[in-house]
């Protein structure tokens, strides 16, 4: 018997040290894929899988020393399969597909190397466009690995200099860790527990003897935290827990996110969320994984450990009962709740929960007269109002409530309180408003807005269809609909009537529109259309001179349109 014991034991032995061996083998072997997309020592501001508005976050957010210009090189042998240029989101971006099923992206970036630069041009040139998103072939831009490609910049929707970097699975298109790649990134702080909050999970249950959400202050230091008060919490039926967190990394004073979140009941494993890979098609689900609600309100991302039963994020690796913890009266049990950054630094909270009895009944939740189902389509209607939404766009059941109020001078609509921006929605709904008669011969110059708690609005769109606008949302809110008859604005920056341009290098200007927003731009000089990079964060268009600038007298027009179809036009004559 003590021999069998023996055998068991060494075979288990060696197949840890086995497959630990052949674990540290392969990540060793993955981190000599890859050479630094930067000459500079890497500090983040931004980490996989940090939670973002709408989505995780992709890639890692490299530091350029707060300026643009940084050399971007290639992180291995590969081709530039694919290019996108864009006022919003990456900016300008180059993506490389990499023998193995890698591909990395580089995004954000001031701008191309000559060779990359001259054929997106005359891509953007052939379209007639400067938003593209460009494929070429595999034998058009071959790269070796530390070859510049590019120039960090600050393109897009970046909100300082930097370079946004990605690794993903090629034939998925899946977002990876880049942190598992090498690179040199240094990280040995463990992560920070913010704050705790304790949910009840039915009409039934109660924390410490009240039906709300519980929260305590957090105490504690290095691995360990725990309630600065009391560590046994009472609980009476079923609950969940959300934990708001943050990391740091050696050298950089961000707070990053984190990867991992588990939760131990009596040392049995309950909840276990981790984030190494995810599609994009998944990332809005983010707002099914935080408390929504607590994020409108106070901008802090509790991460929840109930899974809601429309989410489908594969990020959850294993759970019981969907995450909802039952108490047990008159037991006592031990929570440790673990989270850990990409580096599996680690920190905890620990805790006790003791099962009691329900004293009397609890009281009910207001009712609502209709609820919003995610197993079905939804329809509610007023002679003012159509609102028609699949279930998909839900995470949950949802007790809907809707309210109006009478328009206003600046609106053509009543104005719509379409149940509560606290709650997310996943998808888009349709939203049909009707059309005050006074406003009736503006229908082509209108649509709907999203007006926020002081009535700013935001163009949503819609078309009209007989005395109603048709629009589609994806955000519950106050919804009405007005009227855009003002053209956009152009203010030349740096050029004037007859203008020598001999001591500059380009020519700039600022559009702005006040409602509807910029929906075309196009320049030309002498009849001839150009190329003018739009910065839509800082309301910016830009020629660099080229060939088309020719000696002598030109001719430069610029058009531009808002989405109300309202154009402006702005001419002037130029020498060079």
């Amino acid at each position: 018997m003590n021999r069998l014991r023996f055998l068991v034991n060494a075979s288990i032995i060696f197949l840890i040290l086995f497959y630990g061996i052949k674990s540290f083998a392969q990540q060793k072997q993955q981190e000599n894929i890859f050479v630094s997309p930067v000459d500079i020592p890497i500090s983040l501001s931004g980490t996989f899988a940090e939670l973002r508005s709408n989505h995780f976050h992709s890639g890692l957010d490299i530091r350029t020393q707060g300026v643009e210009g940084k050399k971007v090189f290639a992180c291995a042998d590969g081709y530039v399969s694919r290019i996108r240029i864009s006022p919003f989101g990456f900016g300008k971006a180059v993506y490389i597909k990499h023998p193995g099923g890698l591909t990395t992206v580089y995004a954000h970036l001031r701008n191309f190397t000559k060779e990359i630069d001259t054929w997106a041009k005359s891509e953007q040139y052939r379209l007639r466009k400067f938003d593209v998103d460009l494929y070429p072939t595999p034998d058009r831009l071959k790269v070796k690995q530390g070859q510049i490609i590019a120039y960090s910049g600050n393109s897009g929707s970046s909100q300082g200099p930097h370079l946004h970097f990605e690794v993903r699975d090629s034939g998925t298109e899946e977002p990876l860790d880049p942190i598992h790649f090498g690179f040199g990134i240094k990280d040995i702080i463990r992560p920070v527990i913010n704050g705790f909050r304790i949910y009840p999970a039915s009409d039934e249950s109660s924390i410490n003897g009240k039906p709300e959400i519980f929260q305590d202050d957090i105490a504690g230091w290095g691995n360990t935290y725990r309630f600065r008060a009391k560590d046994t919490i009472l609980i009476s039926g079923d609950v969940f827990f959300g934990l708001e967190a943050s990391d740091l990394l050696n050298g950089s004073d961000n707070k990053n996110g984190v990867n991992m979140m588990q939760v131990f009941v009596d040392s049995v494993l309950h909840f276990h969320w981790e984030a190494n890979r995810f599609s994009f098609g998944e990332t809005r689900y983010i707002n099914s994984f935080i408390d929504y609600a607590a994020y409108h309100k106070t901008g802090k991302r509790y991460m929840l450990t109930r899974k809601a039963p429309q989410s489908k994020l594969s990020m959850y690796k294993s759970m019981i009962n969907d995450g909802v913890l039952k108490s047990i009266p008159g037991k006592t049990q031990h929570i440790r709740i673990m989270i850990a950054d990409g580096k599996r630094n680690e920190s905890s909270l620990n805790f006790f929960i003791k099962g009691i009895e329900a004293k009397g009944a609890i009281a009910s939740r207001t009712l609502s007269p209709q609820t919003f189902s995610y197993r079905t389509h939804n329809q509610f209607r007023t002679p003012h109002i159509n609102i028609s939404l699949p279930g998909k766009c839900l995470y949950e059941d949802t007790p809907f409530e809707y309210s109006a109020e009478p328009s206003e001078k600046w609106s053509c609509s009543m104005i719509h309180k379409i149940h509560h921006p606290t709650v997310p929605l996943h998808d888009y709904f349709d939203l049909m408003i009707r059309i005050d008669s006074a406003c009736r011969a503006l229908t082509s110059k209108l649509f709907v807005v999203k007006l926020n708690t002081s009535n700013k609005p935001s163009y949503i769109g819609g078309e009209a269809e007989g005395r109603y606008i048709k629009a589609r949302a994806r955000e519950f809110g106050t919804y009405t609909i007005m009227a855009d008859t003002t053209a956009p604005t152009i203010t030349p920056i740096n050029i004037s009537k007859d203008k020598n341009l001999q001591n500059q290098i380009s020519i700039r200007l600022n559009i702005t529109d006040d409602l509807s927003g910029i929906k075309t731009y196009n320049g030309y000089l002498n009849n001839k259309w150009i190329l003018m990079d739009y910065d839509a964060k800082n309301n910016i268009l830009e020629y660099a001179f080229d060939e088309n600038l020719q000696p002598g007298k030109n001719v430069f027009r610029i058009e531009v349109t808002d989405n109300a179809a309202n154009k402006t036009t702005y001419r002037t004559t130029l020498n060079y």
